[in-house]
């Protein structure tokens, strides 16, 4: 809905022609709650009626049939809150095309459908779309061009039941029932006012249309549309519902490289780009299962005692799954699922970044598991591989290899070259030096596989895992203490953020990444390869230790000007261990420490703390201005925060974070379905439409899996996990001995070799 005021006066044609005046958005409510939507007109523009369109995609958890349709429903309800009977017409238009400038190419064109069935008619509007992708080919040293088949529609759908006895009286081009009409305009120029205004006062002077049917193409230069208008008659005090869908049938999903693969609705509906009339008869024949089902999977959500913004965040960052340039391919015989990626911004054009992807994919796990363990097998695909091509990167100014093997990439592509075929097309950092990755990479599947119970899946990754650690530790641990060490600039992905020696991130990450490891050679049997992480897990939690300062850790160990910085994210391998079940990496009271220490200053420090959590702050409370990123707030990294501190019992603090950020980013500076990747404290952002505020439902997954909370520090909390935010959570219990970290059981110690007996030395810092 688009209202024209006198600070914002109409430019397009569109909006001068037609008349909006009788909606001021004074009585009009909009709610959110992906992948459903209402938009409520409560008395205008008509006083005497009350309308709401209810908005369903069939974005469905754990279908990976339906959830690939491209099509949506517009259910509108029509309310007559009074003693006299109103007519009323609902008009629904579209343009021939997608928005860009191929919508000027020429050669479009439209074809009005009707079809009759048993019980119901389907009416609407097919436009066929001249599309045409024109690539340079390097083999042939020629432009290719390329005319995939799209089409879009527009329908509604009459029940026979709603005329009694089905009887109904047909003429040439209008259905009509004792009330309900359809008719419509199979074509007008939508960059014509003339065209405009014509079709606008069919509309407002009869409230029908006059079943224009114009099949000729458009001319170069000229965009069309199509417009379908219901009419009905709504009885005193009764309400009346209309159905209408928009679907489109793009079946081929092909890259500048000119490499294409079909789409995964495909596998349920044809190839060939002639299935758009069966995708909207689909929808509309099926949406109302989709509302059930949709309500029954948030229903238990929204029934919870949990804060208003945590509900509205947890389902509307969703939108990011479809609309993150999302391609999902057909399956195979060797991936029945097919493959899937998501670029990790509207403006970040790369597939599946991975270090951004470790915070949102908890998404995918709880939600659509099968698409996360299929992207995790293109991530261990690629990290075999080595690909020489040369690759300039941009901060140190060198060519070097675009990957190298064992090194997992930062993303599988862009798709202004050939995704899934060709990684790291990121190129501002060295990406086969970034510390995070391998750690992320392992933690990811042994998340993956708690979940999941996949043990194949398990058992294929941990041969991959094992080259990666080996890579990692010959190339990272260069002093051979049993960490690995930043290098001095950023390698990880705060990518201008730099650090050096052992840090508060990545040596959290580290540390998590090889217990992971750990866990996962006992779960398959590797005897020696659990002894042989286990002592790496020892040492390295020796030298993260000495980060601690007694409140928090060190952002780093150079001892430079912002090594004692208080870093938001300093939790992040805790938080995904105690997520895994494997229990907290360090003693329970500095993860309490060091979270009420981020609360206090990176959160509650700035903006009265309804910002989120700035991700570098001083040790005085000042900001640390180091770099950019040092000075910003990522509301997936704040995600991250708030589920850790769920973990550790810390709910007040937790959920007040959440709320102040939420109702700040949404309510005030209006980024719902646009999230960015950060912004500072004034609201300036960078990067909007992102992928890490998906994480978001890492909160959720600590809500549905108190289990996991593996330790009796933890689960001593897991009934605070379920109070609502104004309860306290309980004081911490002042404590001089060392917390309980759980152990290797005597079960798994009898299982290794007797000269490969895991020690439990150096217990102090262990526990």
């Amino acid at each position: 809905m688009y209202v024209p005021s006198k600070e914002n006066p109409p430019k397009h044609p569109v909006f001068s022609s037609w008349n909006f005046k009788g909606v001021k958005g004074k009585k009009s409510q909009y709610h959110g709650l992906f992948p459903q939507a209402w938009t409520v007109y409560d008395g205008e523009p008509d006083p005497d009626l009350k309308l709401t369109c209810h908005q369903v995609s069939p974005v469905i958890p754990n279908d990976y049939k339906r959830s690939s349709y491209p099509c949506g429903v517009f259910v509108w309800t029509v309310q007559n809150t009074t003693d006299k009977i109103k007519n009323v017409s609902l008009m629904f238009t579209f343009q021939n095309g997608d928005g860009s400038d191929s919508d000027a190419n020429g050669g479009h064109y439209n074809e009005v459908y009707r079809k009759e069935y048993l019980t119901h008619e389907i009416v609407g509007i097919r436009m066929q779309h001249n599309s045409k992708q024109t690539i340079y080919s390097e083999t042939d040293k020629t432009d290719i061009t390329f005319k995939d088949p799209v089409s879009l529609m527009i329908s509604t759908k009459i029940d026979y039941d709603e005329f009694g006895a089905g009887v109904i009286e047909s003429t040439r081009n209008v259905k009509k029932s004792k009330n309900r009409v359809v008719t419509y305009c199979g074509r007008f120029e939508t960059n014509n006012e003339d065209s405009l205004k014509f079709l606008w006062n069919q509309f407002k002077e009869h409230g029908r249309l006059n079943d224009d049917e114009d099949t000729n193409p458009s001319a170069p230069g000229q965009t069309i549309g199509a417009a379908l208008c219901v009419s009905d008659r709504i009885e005193p005090h009764s309400s009346i519902t209309i159905k209408f869908s928009l679907a489109w049938d793009a079946p081929v999903a092909r890259f500048s490289s000119g490499n294409h693969y079909f789409r995964r609705y495909t596998d349920f509906f044809s190839k060939d780009g002639h299935s758009i009339h069966q995708i909207t008869a689909t929808a509309l024949r099926e949406v109302d299962n989709w509302i059930k089902e949709i309500n029954n999977w948030q229903q238990p959500v929204l029934s919870a005692d949990l804060p208003l913004a945590y509900k509205t965040a947890l389902f509307n960052e969703l939108y990011f799954i479809v609309d993150g340039g999302t391609v999902w391919t057909s399956g195979d015989d060797s991936n029945p699922i097919g493959k899937f990626f998501y670029l990790e911004g509207h403006e970040y054009l790369m597939c599946n970044t991975y270090d951004v992807h470790f915070y949102a994919s908890f998404a995918l796990t709880m939600l659509w598991p099968e698409l996360q363990l299929s992207l995790q097998r293109d991530f261990a695909e690629a990290t075999t591989k080595e690909y020489a091509k040369d690759h300039w990167i941009i901060a140190p100014n060198i060519v070097t290899k675009r990957k190298v093997q064992w090194a997992v990439p930062h993303d599988l592509g862009n798709p202004g070259e050939d995704p899934w075929v060709l990684p790291n097309a990121y190129n501002l950092q060295e990406i086969d030096k970034w510390k995070d990755l391998p750690c992320k990479f392992v933690l990811q599947v042994y998340r993956d596989y708690v979940f999941t119970k996949n043990r194949q899946y398990l058992e294929e990754m941990y041969k991959v895992i094992k080259e990666i650690m080996h890579y990692t530790i010959k190339n990272f641990d260069k002093n051979g203490d049993g960490m690995i060490e930043n290098e001095g600039f950023p390698d990880q992905t705060y990518d201008v953020w730099s650090a050096s020696g052992c840090s508060a991130y990545c040596g959290g990450l580290w540390v998590a990444a090889l217990k992971a490891c750990r866990a996962i050679a006992f779960e398959l049997g590797d005897d020696s390869g659990a002894a042989l992480y286990d002592n790496q897990y020892q040492l390295a939690r020796k030298v993260y230790e000495t980060l601690w300062n007694g409140e928090y850790f060190n952002y780093d160990s150079s001892n430079g000007n912002h090594s004692d910085s208080i870093q938001s994210d300093q939790m992040a391998g805790n938080w995904y261990s105690v997520s895994c079940g494997l229990g907290s990496i360090i003693p329970f009271e500095q993860v309490r420490s060091s979270l009420n220490t981020i609360y206090q200053k990176n959160v509650k420090g700035f903006a009265k703390g309804k910002v989120g959590a700035l991700n570098g702050v001083c040790p005085n409370g000042s900001v640390d201005d180091s770099c950019l990123q040092s000075q910003e707030v990522w509301a997936g990294v704040t995600f991250g925060l708030i589920a850790s501190m769920l973990q550790a019992g810390l709910t007040e603090q937790a959920w007040d974070v959440l709320s102040g950020m939420i109702n700040t980013a949404y309510n005030k500076w209006g980024y719902i379905y646009d999230t960015p990747e950060a912004w500072t404290v004034e609201g300036r952002y960078r990067s909007k439409g992102y992928m890490r505020p998906l994480s978001v439902w890492a909160i959720q997954w600590v809500l549905e899996h108190p289990d996991f909370l593996s330790t009796d520090d933890y689960t001593a909390h897991i009934d605070e996990l379920k109070k609502h935010p104004e309860d306290k959570p309980p004081k911490l219990q002042d404590s001089k001995e060392p917390l309980e970290e759980e152990k290797l059981s005597k079960d798994q110690n009898k299982g290794l070799k007797e000269g490969d007996q895991v020690q439990e030395k150096d217990k102090g810092a262990e526990e």
